[in-house]
């Protein structure tokens, strides 16, 4: 029965899959008539991006735009090479960065007073900004449409067959920094030359001590927060670029410490330059004026010979014999007296006068030498050898023996700052050595470090009694000194 039903509904599907055809054909032939005639009416414009061999709306094209704008339009960039930072420390370091940029002076930064605002510090592709600094070091687009080349945009098919094709010069800027930029990178860039700025950035980012000196964690305590160093301690200065020049780190330290930036640099080579042409002019002129003031006083010489003076006296006659032999007879004046008087030979004293006295010259010399005789520095109160004597405070019983050498010592300061030092240091030695005597094995690792402690600074004062160095321990040798001065 099903099958007789089947049979009976086949005729009617027919006819309607013939009815549903035929509208789809009718509805298509409306469209395309409906299509020609919009076309008819609206013409399309062409489009006007320029054609470019590579695909413009990905994220690596608009990178390469991106940096070969940068590269053209900043005069300093500083290269760095990062180790995988943390989001988290990226904003810590960016942190301190912006807070030092703008602490710099207002006096150090003229005609540039809101340039930290556009100071960034960025992370690069390293493929990319290759490529980037590639073109921009060593295609010429000028060159390229004087050939004819219509289009020599970054991204043209002009550029790319170029690039390709191009065989780096080694003495190339490109060629330098090219082995440097391995692994991930990181650019400071910095819209204008300003070495106030850039010093301040090398502080935070690279410091240098006693040039580009970190900020101390008493003025700046976020600096050294454990995210902001671990974040700086992946980062690695290795160059930078400065007005397209490469430079590396010596090269850029010496650009941030010049003073007053380069309008002072400016200043200073105009200097040079008009002290060489002053001094051009001072030797040109120096035979012409010569000759002049020569032959003008050769004028007011033959003047003064040819006026006679009117004031001048009658000369007398140039010998005069006198009738009476005694006029005759030259007098001269009696020798001045000769009063020696007493000196006294002080250690130290001048080398003429010294050496007057050591000649036996002078009336007074034998007086000098029954002078004081000059105290040395290298004296002891008990005859021993300075460096012997200083190096008996460590090795003989310390603290026992340097309270006995404080009190026989009377003369050299040396040997009582060496008796000072060390009887305060093995006094609190012996007490540490009573505090811990139930451990045997503390005591006795104390005591080998004792004995290592004392043969140490024997061994110090010994070479240093020399020159008269001390060596002062942490704390004791401080104290050790202050009591000395005291005395």
């Amino acid at each position: 029965m099903l099958s007789g039903s089947a049979r009976l509904a086949r005729p009617r599907l027919r006819q309607l899959t013939s009815r549903i055809s035929s509208s789809q054909s009718l509805l298509s032939t409306v469209a395309q008539s409906s299509a020609r005639t919009v076309g008819d009416s609206i013409s399309i414009p062409p489009s006007t991006q320029p054609p470019s061999a590579r695909p413009i709306e990905t994220r690596k094209s608009q990178l390469l735009r991106t940096y070969t704008s940068l590269l053209r339009s900043t005069p300093v960039i500083l290269l760095f090479q990062h180790i995988n930072l943390t989001s988290q420390e990226w904003g810590a370091v960016r942190r301190e960065l912006s807070r030092a940029l703008a602490a710099v002076p207002a006096s150090d930064v003229a005609g540039h007073p809101e340039l930290y605002k556009a100071v960034h510090l960025q992370v690069l592709t390293t493929t990319i900004f290759k490529v980037a600094l590639k073109i921009t070091e060593l295609y010429n687009p000028q060159a390229a449409s004087s050939q004819g080349e219509a289009l020599t945009h970054d991204l043209s098919k002009t550029v790319y067959d170029a690039i390709r094709a191009l065989q780096v010069p080694p003495e190339s800027s490109y060629a330098q920094l090219e082995p440097l930029m391995v692994g991930p990178l990181a650019a400071l860039l910095l819209p204008a030359v300003s070495p106030a700025y850039l010093s301040a950035a090398l502080s935070v980012l690279a410091p240098v001590p006693g040039k580009f000196p970190a900020p101390t964690r008493r003025k700046c305590p976020s600096y050294h927060d454990p995210v902001c160093q671990s974040g700086l301690a992946k980062l690695i200065l290795f160059g930078g670029r400065v007005e397209r020049r490469i430079l590396d780190r010596a090269e850029v330290d010496w650009v941030a410490g010049l003073t007053g930036g380069l309008d002072g640099l400016r200043g200073q080579l105009v200097s040079i330059l008009n002290g060489a042409g002053l001094g051009l002019t001072t030797t040109l002129e120096s035979s012409g004026r010569s000759i002049w003031l020569a032959l003008e006083g050769r004028k007011s010489q033959l003047e003064e010979e040819k006026t006679p003076d009117k004031h001048a006296r009658v000369a007398s006659p140039d010998s005069l014999t006198s009738p009476r032999p005694s006029h005759d007879a030259t007098r001269r004046s009696p020798p001045l007296l000769q009063h020696p008087q007493p000196q006294r030979a002080w250690a130290g004293a001048l080398d003429g006068h010294a050496a007057d006295i050591q000649g036996g010259g002078g009336p007074w010399a034998d007086e000098a030498r029954l002078g004081p005789d000059p105290v040395s520095e290298f004296d002891t109160s008990l005859g021993i050898r300075l460096d012997y004597e200083a190096c008996l405070a460590y090795v003989a019983l310390p603290p026992l023996g340097a309270i006995v050498l404080l009190v026989l010592e009377r003369n050299s300061d040396y040997v009582r700052f060496h008796a000072w030092q060390a009887a305060l240091l093995f006094t609190v030695i012996l007490v540490l050595h009573i505090v811990i005597s139930p451990s045997s094995f503390l005591s006795w690792l104390l005591f080998f470090a004792d004995v290592g402690l004392a043969a140490f600074l024997a061994l110090k004062a010994y070479r240093d009694a020399e020159n008269l160095d001390r060596f002062e321990v942490p704390f004791f040798g401080a104290v050790a000194s202050r009591i000395l001065d005291d005395e």
